[in-house]
């Protein structure tokens, strides 16, 4: 298993080795979640900026546009499914919230777990995408779900140290300067390249 504080302090340090062009990245990946359709690309941008930060390599600033262009239909086909599921959740919790019952407060329960377990399988989704030649959602989701198996506590760690960072962002609403969204893609590709790793010291 990996071991999850040695990700997060590790994460903190290559973030920190360039943080300020994290947070101009943070600002520029907010900027453009602005009109919508440069969202998904632009989250798929930082993955691979975070990458190239693990591997020690730089990304020069005349690559962003080219790799936005690159990256908006696989970043679409992961963004609509996605939109879809978080939609009829958020529906379902909404509509649903005042229902008395207890059937009612397992579904509401259920449906909670559900959202929880997708988005923290999200945080390591383009991780995996980034490192495997089979690019389709099944696979990547599979290999997301062999990482919680794998490491099921570490995973819960770092999902919820994730959580609470996204968090406390929200309340000081001071995000954009707290570098959160940049810090998290390090997170997860730390996390991923590290358990990878891992896998490829075993097998040999």
């Amino acid at each position: 298993m990996i071991k999850p504080f040695s990700v997060i302090i590790h994460a903190l340090r290559l973030w920190w080795r360039d943080w300020i062009g994290m947070i101009l990245l943070n600002i520029l990946w907010f900027a453009l979640q602005i009109p919508i359709v440069t969202g998904p690309p632009a989250t798929v941008v930082l993955y691979i900026i975070a990458q190239r930060s693990y591997e020690d390599e730089n990304l020069e600033i005349q690559e962003l546009w080219p790799l936005l262009r690159e990256m908006f239909w696989p970043a679409w086909r992961w963004a609509l499914p996605n939109g879809v599921f978080l939609g009829v959740m958020a529906v379902n919790l909404y509509i649903y919230q005042s229902a008395e019952g207890i059937g009612w407060q397992f579904l509401r329960l259920v449906w909670g777990m559900l959202l929880a377990a997708w988005l923290a399988l999200n945080l390591f989704y383009w991780p995996f995408w980034l490192s495997q030649e089979d690019k389709s959602l099944y696979t990547t989701y599979t290999n997301c779900g062999r990482f919680f198996l794998l490491n099921p506590l570490p995973a819960i760690i770092l999902v919820a140290f994730s959580a609470i960072l996204m968090t406390v962002s929200v309340l000081i609403t001071v995000p954009l300067a707290a570098g959160a969204v940049s810090l998290l893609t390090v997170v997860g590709i730390t996390a991923v390249q590290g358990s990878l790793a891992r896998q490829k010291e075993k097998k040999e």
